[in-house]
This record gives C-alpha cells, structure tokens and sequence, in this order.
C-alpha cells in the first residue's frame, strides 16, 4: 500500500460516511456553551515569565533558510532568551 493508492482511502471513506437516513434521524446540532478552555493549565508547574523584548537578528530569514546545515551543526543550548526570539520570530 502507498500514500498514492487511492482504493484504499476510498474503501475507509465508503465504510465511515454518513448515510442520508442517519443525518435525517439523528441531526447534530452544535452546543454552543460546550467549549473547551482556552489554554492548557498546568497548575503543579512554576510559572516563567519571558523577557518581553527580542533581540535583533542581523541576519535576512531566506539566508537562513538556506544555511540550515549550519545552524543545526550549532547546537546552542536552549535558554530562555533563545526561546523568547524564537517565539518571537515565529508569531
């Protein structure tokens, strides 16, 4: 079987789809009050709070897409100033 093999997708979507008697007798409707939270709490964990400015790059985003080699051949340790720029970049 390959990801290209499209019997086997359609066997799995004929044996799982709804029928047009199990929609008419049994309709869904949305419960608007039923949300999940937000955010995930972790009540045992310290809370960390990151510096609430980044440091600037000097270096262009297509450079470093193209130069990956190198920055995984570095392996920095992962501090928390390191993760802010990260978090940071990637917003």
């Amino acid at each position: 079987m390959t990801n290209r093999d499209l019997a086997y997708a359609w066997k799995y979507h004929n044996a799982t789809k709804h029928s047009y008697a199990s929609i008419r007798t049994n309709p869904h409707r949305l419960d608007w009050e039923n949300k999940p939270l937000e955010y995930k709490i972790y009540p045992t964990l310290e809370l960390t709070n990151l510096p609430h400015e980044a440091r600037p790059t000097f270096v262009s985003a297509l450079s470093v897409i193209a130069n990956t080699e190198a920055f995984l051949a570095a392996e920095a340790a992962l501090d928390l100033d390191t993760l802010t720029q990260i978090l940071f970049l990637s917003a």
